[in-house]
C-alpha cells in the first residue's frame, strides 16, 4: 500500500508522463498536417490554381499578380486580428524571455508549450503558416510558366487552364526620366552644410545658457522636445546622408520629362531591381522607425533616463539604416538574376506591408477595444512561472 502511494507522488511530481495539454496537441497536429502538406506541393498547388483562376477573369498576369498579395493579406487578416488581441500577452513573454539567460530561454519557450500557453502556440502557429505562405506565393514566379505551359498536376480539376501565349506579362508604370541635370559648386555644398550644422548646433548652445530661464515655458519646451527628435532621428546616420546630399547637390535635375517604363515580367529587369532594391530600404526602415518608436514610448512611461533613451533610440535608428542598406543592396543583387514577376510580388507585399499600420491595422484596433469595451478582456494570459 505504501509502495503504491510512493509511486503515485512520484507520477506527479514527474511531468514527463502527463498527457500534453488539449491546445499543445491540437497544434503539433495541425503542424505535422502543414509540413505534409506544403512538401507535398499542397501549398503551391493552392497557389498556382488561385493565381491562374485570377488570370482567368482578368486575363492579365500583371493585375492577377498584384490581386493576389491583396488577396493573401486580407486572408491573413483573422490572423493578425488574433495578433492583436494577443498583443499584450506577447510582448509579456518577450519581455520574459529577454530577462531570462540565454541558456534558459529554450527551456523556457518547451515549457509554455507544455503548458498550452495560447500566445506562444499561436505565436508558432502563426509564424509557420506565414513562412509557407510566403514561400509557396514566391515559387509560382520563380517557376517558367511563361514560356512552358504549366503541368495540370499544378492545378485543381476546376481552375480552367490557361491558353498560351499568355496576356499582359508587360507592366507598365509612369516613371520619370531626367533629361538634363546640373552640379552646384563645392563651395556652395560646403556653404550649405556650414549652415545645417550652425542649425543643429546653436539652438542646443543657446537652450544650455537660456535653460535656467526657460525650463517652465511649455511651448519652448515642446518646441526642444521636438527639436532633440530630430536630432535623434539623423544622429544615427549623418555620414550616409552626407554622402547622399553630395550626389543629389552634384546632379540636381533641371530638365525631366515623364515617360511610361514597360517591364517584361518573364525576364529580370534593372528597373524593377532598383524599384524593388529601394522599397526594401523603405520597408526595412519603416519597420526600424516603427519598432523603436514604441520603444521609446515603453522606455518613457518606465521612466527611463531621457539620456539613455536618447542613446539607444539612435543606436536603434543606426542599425536599422544600416540594415536597410544591406537588404536594398541584397535585394537588388537577388532580383537581378529572377523574373520581374515575383520582384512585382514583392512589392505588392511591401507596399501593403507599409499602409498596413495606417489601414487595416486601424480597423483591427477599433475591432479589438470596442470588443474589449464590452466586456472582453486583452489581460496577458502567460502562464505563470
Amino acid at each position: 500500500m505504501k509502495q503504491s502511494q510512493s509511486i503515485k507522488k512520484i507520477y506527479q511530481i514527474d511531468n514527463s508522463i502527463k498527457w500534453l495539454p488539449m491546445l499543445t496537441t491540437v497544434l503539433f497536429l495541425i503542424i505535422i498536417f502543414l509540413f505534409i502538406w506544403f512538401f507535398r506541393g499542397g501549398s503551391f498547388k493552392l497557389y498556382a490554381s488561385l493565381f491562374f483562376s485570377l488570370y482567368f477573369l482578368t486575363h492579365q498576369i500583371w493585375l492577377s499578380v498584384i490581386l493576389i498579395g491583396v488577396i493573401q493579406n486580407l486572408a491573413f487578416l483573422p490572423l493578425r486580428f488574433i495578433g492583436l488581441k494577443l498583443s499584450t500577452s506577447l510582448k509579456a513573454f518577450e519581455e520574459n524571455l529577454d530577462q531570462t539567460k540565454e541558456s534558459d530561454q529554450y527551456f523556457l519557450f518547451t515549457k509554455k508549450v507544455k503548458e498550452g500557453d495560447t500566445t506562444v502556440l499561436f505565436y508558432i502557429f502563426n509564424f509557420i503558416v506565414n513562412a509557407i505562405a510566403f514561400f509557396s506565393a514566391g515559387r509560382i514566379f520563380l517557376i517558367d510558366f511563361y514560356s512552358s505551359q504549366i503541368s495540370t498536376k499544378y492545378l485543381y480539376d476546376w481552375v480552367p487552364y490557361p491558353k498560351y501565349p499568355l496576356n499582359g506579362t508587360t507592366f507598365n508604370f509612369p516613371f520619370l526620366n531626367i533629361d538634363k541635370t546640373f552640379s552646384l559648386p563645392w563651395k556652395n555644398i560646403i556653404t550649405v552644410w556650414v549652415f545645417i550644422l550652425i542649425g543643429l548646433i546653436v539652438p542646443r548652445l543657446i537652450w544650455r545658457f537660456l535653460k535656467i530661464f526657460l525650463h517652465k515655458n511649455k511651448e519652448i519646451l515642446k518646441a526642444r522636445i521636438s527639436y532633440n527628435k530630430i536630432l535623434l532621428y539623423i544622429g544615427g546616420f549623418t555620414g550616409t546622408l552626407f554622402v547622399v546630399s553630395l550626389f543629389i547637390l552634384r546632379h540636381i535635375p533641371t530638365v525631366a520629362h515623364a515617360i511610361t517604363l514597360s517591364v517584361d515580367l518573364t525576364k529580370p529587369s534593372p528597373a524593377m531591381n532598383l524599384i524593388t532594391a529601394i522599397g526594401t530600404f523603405i520597408t526595412t526602415l519603416h519597420a526600424g522607425w516603427k519598432r523603436n518608436k514604441e520603444t521609446v514610448k515603453k522606455a518613457q512611461q518606465a521612466k527611463i533616463p531621457q539620456k539613455v533613451i536618447e542613446t539607444v533610440s539612435k543606436d536603434n535608428l543606426s542599425n536599422s539604416f544600416r540594415n536597410a542598406v544591406i537588404l536594398g543592396i541584397g535585394a537588388y543583387v537577388v532580383t537581378s538574376q529572377i523574373p520581374s514577376a515575383f520582384e512585382l510580388s514583392v512589392l505588392v507585399f511591401e507596399v501593403l506591408y507599409i499602409l498596413s499600420p495606417y489601414t487595416f491595422d486601424l480597423i483591427l484596433k477599433k475591432q479589438v477595444n470596442t470588443q474589449s469595451a464590452r466586456g472582453g478582456s486583452t489581460k496577458p494570459v502567460i502562464a505563470s512561472e
